[in-house]
């Protein structure tokens, strides 16, 4: 893949036996969904809050008066973003579902487990430990999809189908909508790159992805693009919204989306990615594990 020379020095280029892999600097948190240009639009994208969507499971967090995002792992566990409640007292984080109607559930927080290694915000570093994981009060609605991780990291090419509650726009303009608790936007883009843990071990621990123009080439030199109406890249309140792929006729969740990419984000010409969620597998189930045997009285 080839970048403009504009983002050049924002990439180091590791040659791996799996292919190509990227590691960006100067990123920025993904706070939106973006559609392409006219005839789609941000409200193309909305996924109607029905209770028969796949992503019932996707929900939104309002803390402190943002909007952000997370997804349903457990009955009463949600994934996000590190970045987006770090430092955050539980009390103040609401976990938001539209289970067949616009905010039908408001679930309070009573616990943020962050990712041990997480240290805070680094534009400089994109393999950061930026997950979390939220519990809830109160057991999520029967029905309300709970997703499984995804233990194998997606290869370059695969491609993601990414839900969250953040603004919207388009390539052209940028973000012109914004977030809203109660509407979720969808979109698809395929994996352009991975990376390797920062502290040295050969564990993939992040994905790129860019926002690819309407003709047919990729504007950074990549693979085509997915089409006007499909591809998509985040922007502000997406922080913590899943990245999922298609397997055995199953959504699997392969990551959290944690940052965008490029002077214009979230226009064309830009990017965005997140934490693989195969790499923190073993610590996201470490915190389910230790939440069964607390309830269960198991040891």
């Amino acid at each position: 893949m080839r970048l403009p020379t504009s983002m050049l020095p924002n990439l180091i280029v590791l040659r791996l036996a799996l292919g190509m892999m990227f590691l960006f600097t100067h990123s920025l948190p993904a706070h939106a969904l973006l559609a392409g240009v006219a005839p789609d639009s941000p409200a193309q994208r909305v996924d109607p809050n029905t209770t028969s969507s796949p992503w019932t499971g996707v929900g939104s967090l309002s803390i402190n008066g943002g909007t952000f995002s997370g997804v349903v792992i457990g009955p009463r566990h949600v994934l996000t973003a590190a970045h987006v409640v770090h430092g955050v007292a539980p009390d103040k984080i609401v976990f938001n579902l539209n289970y067949g109607a616009d905010l039908s559930h408001r679930i309070q927080a009573k616990a943020v487990f962050v990712h041990p290694d997480y240290t805070g915000y680094n534009k400089n570093d994109i393999t950061r430990d930026d997950i979390a994981v939220v519990q809830l009060s109160e057991a999520v609605p029967e029905g309300v999809a709970i997703y499984d991780l995804n233990t194998v990291p997606p290869a370059p090419g695969m491609t993601l189908t990414l839900v969250g509650y953040g603004a919207s726009g388009n390539g052209v303009d940028g973000a012109t909508v914004g977030g809203n608790a109660a509407v979720k936007r969808t979109g698809k883009n395929n994996v352009d790159g991975v990376a390797p843990d920062d502290e040295g071990s050969k564990r993939l621990e992040a994905y790129m992805y860019d926002f690819d123009g309407t003709e047919g080439t990729s504007n950074q030199g990549g693979g085509p693009t997915l089409g006007n109406g499909i591809e998509t890249t985040v922007g502000s309140g997406d922080s913590g919204s899943p990245a999922f792929i298609e397997s055995g006729g199953r959504w699997m969740l392969a990551g959290i989306n944690t940052f965008q990419l490029g002077a214009t984000a979230p226009k064309f010409g830009s990017g965005g990615g997140g934490m693989l969620v195969s790499s923190y597998a073993e610590w996201i189930h470490s915190v389910l594990g230790h939440f069964t045997r607390v309830t269960t009285g198991q040891k």
